[in-house]
């Protein structure tokens, strides 16, 4: 990994100066111009990546037509919804009801498909929106029959907690369920996935969970890839928080599970051997959000996407920002999917102004918690290619491998201050 000298607080607000500056420009040149018919732009799913075009695009109402799509009465974030599982936080504390400016008009309902040559989108109630420019910002999908006897949609299963529908109170039951010297298994998937470094932040807490009731234990990470983000810090946060309890085990070691039998508590890697547990926990390999493949918008697992606009390959005036598309170098995370949802809002004024577009920059910043109070991040900065079709790394900071507990515990202060202000200025 390619590490680069940067001061990650001033290179934070020097960007958000230069958002801010391209803001009120964007603001002043939309007074100057009276349309005798206002584009009407739709976007689709309140997440980080929706809601930030949202905030942003809200205060162009003299020039747009603004309708918010959200099928959900509230939204829960999947960010720090791993400490939810710890009870280090409240289950309230990461659902919110988004407050929707009054200019802007919101639409509670059901996605069914979408037709881009008609420029329509059609509701499961059969009712239907038209739009000129639309913005999807639906999550992530999962892919079927990747481990056999295993299903999303099987509720006899652990949840598997990764898309914010709130199954995280039943994941917490059957946790709290276990009993002394009570064997974790985690399935954790290959790449791409939302949030590479969460399944590893996951078998912390739940380490953290039951090392606070004083039960003995085991957790085995069967992993389908062979190394992961932060993987050197995670191995040392678990060795001095938890001892041996936590092990993991990457794919050439026979980390990728092959199959599940429910009935008797068991998984079978790639190698044959087959292990029990009584907490089983499969991470499922994930892909585009449905909605997409249901349209017939994309044949492959994500989005192919310009990355100047944000634009979905092929179809006009269509654009998907956030985890389910190709994002190059960029992690699907909740910082990166407001990053590129501040651009494509950004460059789709410029569109509807006729101006150029801006030549983007953007950032990634993702916390990680090996316990309540100790905390530690990656930073990365990314740019477009010379061709300007693929957005590539400028290189990374994380935190240090041998930090102190101080250290540790003033990034867990930055990680709660970083959701609580993202979460104040998203939704409220």
């Amino acid at each position: 990994m390619r590490k680069i000298k940067i001061n990650r607080r001033k290179f934070l607000k020097d960007f958000s100066k230069w958002t801010l500056l391209l803001v009120i420009n964007q603001i002043l040149l939309s007074k100057k111009i009276f349309a005798k018919q206002k584009p009407k732009v739709v976007i689709i799913g309140l997440g980080f990546g929706g809601a930030t075009c949202v905030k942003y695009l809200s205060n162009f109402s003299q020039i747009l037509d603004l309708i918010v799509i959200e099928k959900n009465a509230k939204i829960q974030t999947c960010p720090f919804s791993n400490l939810v599982i710890a009870n280090v936080m409240d289950y309230q504390e990461i659902i919110f009801k988004p407050k929707i400016n009054p200019k802007i008009k919101f639409n509670r309902n059901n996605v069914k498909f979408i037709d881009p040559q008609k420029k329509k989108i059609v509701f499961h109630n059969k009712d239907f929106v038209n739009y000129d420019f639309l913005i999807l910002s639906p999550g992530i999908g999962f892919k079927s029959n990747q481990i056999s006897g295993y299903s999303v949609d099987d509720s006899s299963h652990i949840p598997h907690c990764w898309d914010g529908e709130k199954k995280i109170l039943e994941f917490k039951r059957r946790l709290s369920s276990l009993e002394n010297n009570s064997k974790i298994i985690i399935s954790a998937p290959d790449y791409p996935y939302r949030c590479p470094p969460a399944p590893y932040e996951r078998a912390s807490m739940i380490a953290y969970y039951l090392k606070r009731k004083s039960l003995k234990f085991k957790i085995l990470i069967f992993d389908s890839k062979n190394s992961f983000t932060k993987k050197e810090i995670f191995l040392e946060e678990w060795k001095k928080e938890y001892e041996d309890s936590i092990q993991w085990i990457n794919r050439d070691e026979g980390g990728r599970v092959v199959s599940l039998d429910q009935r008797n508590g068991l998984i079978k890697t790639t190698n044959g051997e087959k292990f029990k547990g009584d907490f089983i926990h499969i991470i499922p390999e994930q892909k585009a959000s449905n909605l997409l493949s249901s349209s017939n918008l994309i044949n492959n697992d994500w989005c192919k996407i310009n990355p100047m606009t944000f634009e979905l390959n092929g179809y006009k005036d269509l654009f998907v920002v956030g985890d389910s598309i190709d994002a190059g170098d960029m992690p699907k995370s909740a910082f990166s999917a407001n990053s590129q949802a501040k651009i494509l809002s950004i460059n789709l004024i410029n569109l509807i102004l006729q101006k150029d577009f801006i030549n983007p920059v953007f950032l990634n910043t993702c916390y990680s918690f090996s316990s309540k109070d100790r905390a530690f991040s990656i930073a990365a900065w990314y740019k477009l290619n010379s061709k300007k079709d693929r957005i590539v790394s400028l290189g990374s900071r994380q935190s240090d491998i041998h930090s102190t507990n101080d250290q540790r515990y003033e990034e867990s202060l930055h990680a709660y201050g970083w959701y609580e202000t993202i979460t104040k200025y998203l939704y409220s």
